[in-house]
C-alpha cells in the first residue's frame, strides 16, 4: 500500500471513530433524559395515588353525614371538601404541566421520521 492510501485509510478510520463517539454521546444524553422521564412519571403516579386517597376520604366523609347529623358537621365537611378540592385542582394543574414537559422530552427522544 502506498502512503497516500494509508493516510486516506487512517482518515476514514478516525472519522468512523468520531462518528461512533458522537453516537455514544447522543445515546448517553437520551438515556439521561429517559431516566428523568421515568423518575418524574413515578413521582407523578405517587402523587396521583395520594390524591385518589384524599378524594376517597372526602367521599367517605360526605357519605357519613346522614339526616340526623348536626349542621356544624356538614359545614365542616363542606369546608374540608373545598380545601381538598383546591389541593386536587392545584396538583392536577401541576401534573398536567409535568406531563406536557415529559411529552416534549419524549418527542426529543424519538427520532424524526
Amino acid at each position: 500500500m502506498d502512503i497516500r492510501a494509508e493516510i486516506l485509510d487512517l482518515k476514514l478510520r478516525v472519522e468512523d471513530l468520531e462518528t461512533a463517539a458522537e453516537r455514544v454521546k447522543e445515546s448517553q444524553e437520551q438515556e439521561a433524559l429517559l431516566r428523568e422521564v421515568i423518575d418524574r412519571t413515578k413521582r407523578a403516579q405517587a402523587e396521583m395515588s395520594a390524591l385518589r386517597a384524599d378524594l376517597a376520604e372526602v367521599r367517605k366523609l360526605l357519605g357519613g353525614g346522614g339526616p340526623g347529623a348536626e349542621g356544624d358537621v356538614r359545614t365542616e365537611i363542606a369546608v374540608e371538601f373545598e380545601v381538598i378540592r383546591s389541593k386536587v385542582e392545584h396538583e392536577f394543574n401541576f401534573l398536567r404541566s409535568e406531563v406536557m414537559d415529559l411529552a416534549i422530552k419524549v418527542d426529543r427522544l424519538t427520532p424524526d421520521e
